[in-house]
């Protein structure tokens, strides 16, 4: 496959497997716990993160995927001439962040869920990646969502991009809430030892 070739349609492909692996990864999930792993509680803030993943999510695979059809509308194409190498480089970190995604979700096991659940995991995950970094799967997305705006710096990317971030921002706050109220001291010490 030629770097062209690659630049055209990686996007999309890499943005749509990581996708699917993480509905079934999120059904699989479910069915391990016995109740919807999915859910973003009923907070304005939770909805309004909700709606900026579904945008972000949904945008992205319009832009990368309408890029790589050829439509020929300006919001798709890149908005600045930046050198092949350096768009290679950026589907790069979003591989690299897909894969992180991917390894911090599984160290999850069945603790793994979107958003911020009606009840808390039977226990607070300290280990694998979660024992370098308290937000390793949002870090694996946003490598991923900076990576695809770095790959196709169109301007449907690069909003859903920060659309992405600002979702990621909101849920962050409200888990690490919801797990100082779920685990107390143990998560307080989680907190002041471990990296955000």
């Amino acid at each position: 496959m030629t770097d062209a070739a690659l630049l055209r349609s990686g996007p999309l492909v890499l943005l749509a497997v990581t996708c699917l692996w993480l509905m079934l990864a999120t059904g699989r999930t479910s069915s391990a716990v016995g109740h919807k792993a999915y859910g973003f509680g009923g907070s304005t803030r939770q909805r309004a993160a909700q709606r900026l993943f579904r945008l972000s999510i949904v945008g992205a695979i319009f832009g990368a995927g309408g890029y790589a059809i050829g439509l020929g509308w300006a919001v798709l194409r890149p908005m600045i001439d930046i050198p092949a190498s350096l768009r290679l480089t950026g589907l790069a970190i979003a591989l690299l962040g897909s894969l992180l995604t991917a390894i911090a979700q599984s160290n999850m096991e069945r603790r793994w869920r979107v958003g911020v659940p009606e009840r808390a995991p039977d226990a607070l995950v300290t280990t694998g990646l979660f024992g370098m970094s308290q937000n390793p799967v949002f870090l694996g997305m946003l490598m991923l969502a900076l990576g695809l705006a770095l790959a196709l710096p169109s301007a449907v990317i690069v909003a859903c991009t920060v659309a992405f971030w600002l979702a990621c921002e909101i849920q962050v706050w409200d888990e690490e809430m919801f797990l100082e109220n779920a685990f107390g001291a143990d998560y307080a010490a989680y907190w002041r030892s471990v990296r955000r």
